[in-house]
């Protein structure tokens, strides 16, 4: 007998009726059971926050797994709320009400979750008994499934400000949407990892050449993250502070299997590193590329092409 008589080709059926897409880009591998459970619900609940929130002709999206994999589907909205959407979507555009939600995220929602969020790193869970454990991983579940679908709630916000920009200054220049884009790179440094921990670590290891010193040893990456929250005063406090707000977010994918940043010290103490040499911002040529689409804008159209 060979392996190929005992191989089994798994079936893959439509999780139900209608359309359904696989999402290749979130979900390239199978997924965890406790993913394929924990993510549909929470997911199809943010969708629908935004679609309602911007005045969506869908009603969100639902997710649902064959085999491990992620397949989803587009819920189209009420006939009956058509008209009511149609409206809000004239109402948002104009007030762009997007920014209100980014206020409310920066002021409320990011600060209440961060908090969650260490408040659930602090529990040392070897030193929980079977009920205390249960009990713990419980609320650990219960807050990703609220996380999903904050996330999910805040993702047009991401979007449709940008698609408003692609459309607007696409038009204006005939530029196409890809050199556009380019515009948003390191346009937002909270995009790529900034953080007050991230400010407070560059200027502590901006005054301490000895802890710079240390940063940029030949050593291991592991061993070197150890010596650097170990060592004394501002630098340590910092890369400490810093350690404790990224080391447990997942470096690639979105399942519980997927590696964290401290599990990839080579990968963490790179970044680290970067972030503290200043070569991310000394490469950047943003303000003139900028400079550089602004000026094919029409001038009538320069003062909306600034607001956007």
């Amino acid at each position: 007998m060979t392996a190929s008589d005992t191989l089994t080709i798994p079936t893959f059926e439509p999780p139900g009726p209608g359309t359904w897409e696989q999402d290749p880009v979130h979900f390239p591998r199978p997924m965890t059971l406790y993913f394929q459970e924990t993510h549909p619900p929470p997911f199809k609940t943010g969708t629908n926050d935004f679609a309602r929130f911007y005045g969506l002709l869908i009603d969100g999206l639902q997710m649902s797994y064959v085999n491990g994999f992620g397949y989803k589907q587009v819920l189209p909205a009420p006939a009956s709320e058509i008209p009511q959407r149609f409206a809000r979507a004239e109402q948002l555009i104009k007030n762009k009400l997007w920014r209100e939600q980014l206020l409310d995220w920066d002021a409320n929602c990011k600060p209440v979750a961060v908090a969650k969020h260490r408040e659930l790193q602090a529990v040392e869970p070897d030193a929980l008994s079977d009920a205390e454990l249960v009990a713990y991983l419980t609320r650990c579940r219960d807050h990703h499934s609220s996380m999903i679908a904050q996330h999910m709630r805040f993702t047009a916000g991401a979007v449709l400000p940008t698609a408003d920009f692609l459309a607007h200054v696409g038009d204006w220049t005939g530029l196409p949407p890809s050199d556009l884009l380019g515009l948003m790179r390191g346009s937002a440094e909270v995009s790529s990892g900034g953080s007050d921990e991230m400010e407070r670590l560059k200027g502590a290891f901006a005054r301490d050449l000895s802890a710079r010193k240390t940063l940029e040893s030949a050593d291991d990456p592991a061993p070197v993250l150890s010596k650097l929250r170990s060592l004394g005063g501002e630098a340590g406090a910092a890369i400490s502070g810093y350690l404790d707000l990224v080391g447990h977010r997942l470096i690639d994918g979105f399942d519980i299997a997927e590696p964290t940043a401290l599990e990839l010290p080579d990968a963490l103490l790179r970044a680290i590193r970067i972030a503290v040499s200043g070569e991310a911002q000394a490469a950047s040529d943003l303000d003139a590329r900028i400079a550089e689409v602004r000026g094919q804008v029409p001038t009538a159209h320069q003062d909306q092409f600034d607001e956007l």
